[in-house]
């Protein structure tokens, strides 16, 4: 179905929860996740110029992508004649998203379960952010003669100079929020705990001997802590 401009999967009952993906992904990288998530209206979102989601026209930004979900929410709200306010799972870029509907929309959102997010590229491991750069640089000089390459180049380069978010910014989050991570993810601890710190109330769960893809390699793992989490906040 089209939520807003979006391409949406809507499976299960219950309280509706977002699901965020990220980067040159779509909604399908949840997959393994959804046993694990009953008792919930899992609304798994394909951002704008991913999956079957239309690129569209303007610029590709963090916050275009944000302002795209929450249009879908409204959308899906009129539908379900609901006003209830939504729980939210993001991860890696879809974390990046999900923090900027709870900074500028927080009215939307009952709870988040941040996973693997950063930000700013700069907080991301230095190997990790060198071959970003390299990647992006090699689909930039294709993207001159080859309209595919010049696409994947756009989306790989949110994760060049995006997201900017201040710690004012993480301060003033009212939304409640698990931040999540692999021991081996590609954003530092550091940088997840301080998001944990700076967000008023934020809890952090570190997976132990896990890296940053954890909707795939964790699924059961990590449908359980984000399902707990969330419950209390949506009156589950």
């Amino acid at each position: 179905m089209i939520l807003g401009e979006l391409s949406a999967q809507v499976d299960g009952a219950g309280p509706p929860v977002v699901m965020l993906h990220g980067n040159s992904e779509s909604s399908a990288v949840f997959d393994r996740m959804l046993p694990y998530l009953e008792g919930f209206t899992l609304i798994r979102l394909d951002s704008r110029g991913h999956g079957a989601s239309q690129r569209g026209s303007g610029p590709l930004t963090i916050a275009r992508l944000a302002q795209d979900t929450c249009g879908a929410l409204r959308a899906y709200q009129r539908l379900s004649t609901s006003r209830q306010r939504f729980g939210l799972i993001g991860f890696s870029d879809g974390a990046n998203i999900g923090l900027e509907v709870a900074i500028h929309r927080p009215n939307l959102l009952a709870a988040e379960v941040l996973i693997g997010g950063n930000t700013t590229p700069a907080a991301l491991k230095k190997l990790i952010r060198a071959e970003i750069l390299a990647g992006y640089w090699a689909l930039a000089a294709a993207g001159q003669v080859n309209s595919r390459a010049r696409r994947r180049a756009e989306v790989f380069g949110l994760m060049v100079n995006q997201p900017n978010v201040t710690k004012a910014q993480l301060k003033a989050v009212t939304v409640p929020t698990l931040v999540m991570a692999g021991q081996r993810d590609i954003v530092p601890r550091g940088e997840s705990q301080r998001v944990a710190s700076l967000v008023p109330g934020a809890q952090w769960v570190e997976l132990t001997g896990q890296g940053h893809l954890l909707p795939r390699t964790a699924p059961d793992l990590t449908g359980q802590l984000a399902a707990a989490f969330l419950r209390p906040h949506l009156a589950v």
